[in-house]
């Protein structure tokens, strides 16, 4: 890996040569010579250029292709074909690349090692082969010089950027490209690297272990490196199959649906590490079950992210704009002063959205993207989490659609938020009640909430109030009592409920002490309770 970190900085250092600029320049204008634009740019003749241009440009062709919206549709689906259809290295350059970075020649590591790839992309391409003890194995070899390659090309399109910027320099009437090209630079230094996706093999492998019918290849670190990766050789039909699926009865079509949104949904809400790129291409039906390929872009979800988005789709099934309100805040940072009113009306016509779809079409990424639209509508800079996995969710949909039109992401989250109340999990509830005090108890206390809310809002001078609100000081007292007694009356009876959960899961000894002094606290919250309604009722 430092190996690898110090070529790229080596060649990123190179580029600052006029030297290699010029080269590489005169380069990609031999290659845009070699076509006849007379007649104007084709599809086709679009696709051949990018792949004559380089790694760089496959890449930018690959993205470009998801863009209906700025391209034609011809030209998309002809840029989609970058996917699959790059030239492929030649058998030599491939032998000579295992031998460079496994230290001996392909004889002597594999068995056997078919020249003809399975398939070639701009950075590498695949082989399969059979290791020495017999495992069936696909070997993905990394161009030569695809990592200067790209250094001198992602330089050279800054440079162009930079250049256009002192002409233009107002970035606030359209696209940020500069923005655009450093995060597409970084996201390819992940994909050149291979060690990279070795890690999110091996630990997407182990978590998936012993969950039935979900599968992955296992990686074989021995022969794996910065350039050579070397893991299980999978077959079979790709969830993009529309044949093979339309073939299927609907009853497996929806077990099947079933067992990917769920395990998509596990992968978020309990691994806090899920496949970012879970396009139909990226999920095979193998052996009653789903096997998932192709890791080089994964996303992660700290534990405290994860409780958010549970909050977040709480509050939405509860209709809770208040709570909903609360996530948004967590996750989205304002670039100015928070108009708590307007906030509140944006968490109310969501709620409303959910409210009006049931949750067998109700989309979680299209939810995701909007909310993210809105907030960024509204002068908030939201939270990377949000962006990746909304993207991930819109992604995951469509393939859960492929196999079932009747299976639904949000209805998978769902069931996960309510398998969050099993009993085995209680302890980790108690904690949660303690720490979170209020929040623990806002299904019994709604309205106090929504009371704090609102006076949050007076405080930051989202509400103005005019009136005559005279008090005597009789009644002010009361009030004061009333207030006091009121929280105290809702932290007892939260210790109560806290005693009575450690109860049901059975409490060790050392608990015991805890327990009881939530029940007796909560005696005398009940107590206070009857005695504030006497003392309302007396006055």
């Amino acid at each position: 890996m430092a190996g690898f970190i110090q070529a790229l900085r080596n060649a990123r250092k190179k580029t600052k040569d006029k030297t290699d600029y010029s080269a590489r320049g005169k380069e990609i204008v031999a290659i845009l010579k070699k076509y006849d634009y007379s007649d104007g740019l084709t599809p086709k003749m679009t696709v051949d250029i990018l792949q004559d241009l380089g790694p760089t440009f496959v890449k930018l062709g690959q993205i470009a292709s998801t863009h209906t919206d700025m391209l034609p549709q011809e030209y998309c689906d002809a840029l989609a074909s970058l996917r699959s259809s790059v030239a492929p290295m030649d058998a030599e350059t491939v032998h000579s690349q295992i031998e460079k970075y496994l230290g001996r020649p392909t004889d002597d590591i594999f068995s056997s090692f078919d020249d003809e790839p399975l398939g070639a992309a701009s950075i590498g391409q695949v082989h399969k082969a059979v290791l020495e003890d017999g495992s069936v194995v696909a070997v993905k070899v990394r161009r030569p010089g695809v990592v200067d390659t790209v250094a001198q090309d992602f330089a050279l399109i800054e440079k162009v950027l930079e250049t256009a910027d002192r002409f233009h320099g107002n970035k606030e009437d359209g696209i940020d490209l500069m923005t655009m090209v450093k995060e597409l630079e970084e996201t390819s230094k992940i994909e050149l690297d291979f060690t990279n996706e070795e890690r999110n093999l091996v630990r997407f492998y182990k978590n998936n272990e012993e969950r039935e019918n979900v599968t992955s290849p296992k990686c074989y670190e021995d022969y794996t490196n910065e350039a050579i990766l070397t893991e299980d050789f999978v077959s079979g039909p790709e969830v993009g199959d529309a044949d093979y699926v339309e073939s299927l009865p609907d009853d497996e079509r929806d077990r099947l649906g079933n067992l990917l949104a769920d395990n998509y949904v596990e992968q978020i809400l309990v691994d806090g590490f899920y496949h970012a790129d879970p396009h139909a291409g990226n999920v095979l039906l193998v052996d009653d079950g789903i096997e998932w390929i192709d890791f080089g872009m994964m996303g992660y979800v700290s534990s405290k992210q994860r409780q958010i988005l549970l909050d977040l789709v709480t509050a939405l099934v509860k209709r809770d704009n208040y709570g909903l309100k609360r996530c948004v805040l967590q996750i989205a940072h304002p670039r100015g002063p928070i108009d708590h009113g307007a906030l509140l009306d944006m968490c109310e016509q969501m709620t409303s959205q959910f409210a009006d779809s049931d949750l067998e079409s109700f989309d979680t990424g299209d939810l995701l993207s909007t909310l993210q639209s809105n907030l960024e509508d509204e002068g908030y800079d939201i939270d990377p989490f949000l962006t990746n996995l909304a993207r991930g969710l819109l992604t995951i949909e469509g393939t859960v659609k492929a196999l079932s039109p009747r299976v639904n992401i949000m209805d998978c989250m769902t069931r996960h938020i309510d398998l969050g109340f099993d009993p085995e999990d209680i302890e980790h509830m108690v904690q949660a009640f303690v720490m979170k005090g209020a929040q623990g108890v806002d299904d019994l206390a709604g309205l106090p909430t929504k009371a704090v809310e609102t006076l949050d809002m007076f405080q930051k001078s989202q509400l103005k109030l005019g009136g005559d609100f005279g008090v005597d000081p009789k009644t002010s007292r009361m009030v004061t009592f009333l207030v006091r007694s009121a929280i105290m009356a809702v932290l007892a009876t939260a210790l109560f409920l806290g005693a009575c959960m450690l109860c049901s899961a059975g409490a060790t000894s050392g608990m015991l002490a805890l327990r009881n002094a939530g029940y007796f606290f909560g005696v005398l919250g009940f107590g206070l309770i009857i005695y504030v309604f006497m003392t309302v009722r007396k006055d």
